[in-house]
């Protein structure tokens, strides 16, 4: 990525970055690109793709046990129990101040 590039990116993203900073983010996204490229070059072929860093049920992990909790449904906090905290309320729900204009 060049410092044009990164200049783009900045103003999309509202963001005021010094000379210095262009330089350094342009040298630092340069070596992950090119980084990434090293990983392409890697022969995957033969290799399942997955959709989770943790293996699915029946998988060899399941044998080890997986990092991830059962999703159980649980009982949450009542209606009122919730609102009792919130410094506003406004219409049965909690009333935030306006950011948007």
């Amino acid at each position: 990525m060049d410092r044009a590039q990164i200049r783009h990116v900045a103003v999309l993203a509202e963001l005021e970055l010094t000379a210095d900073e262009e330089e350094r983010l342009a040298t630092e996204i340069g070596r992950l690109v090119a980084y990434v490229g090293e990983l392409d070059a890697i022969d995957t072929t033969g290799v399942p793709p997955t959709a989770h860093v943790t293996a699915g049920a029946g998988s060899s992990s399941q044998l080890h046990g997986s990092p991830l909790r059962p999703d159980e449904p649980e009982t949450g906090l009542a209606h009122d129990d919730a609102l009792a905290g919130a410094p506003r309320t406004s219409h049965g729900g909690f009333s935030v101040p306006t950011f948007v204009e």
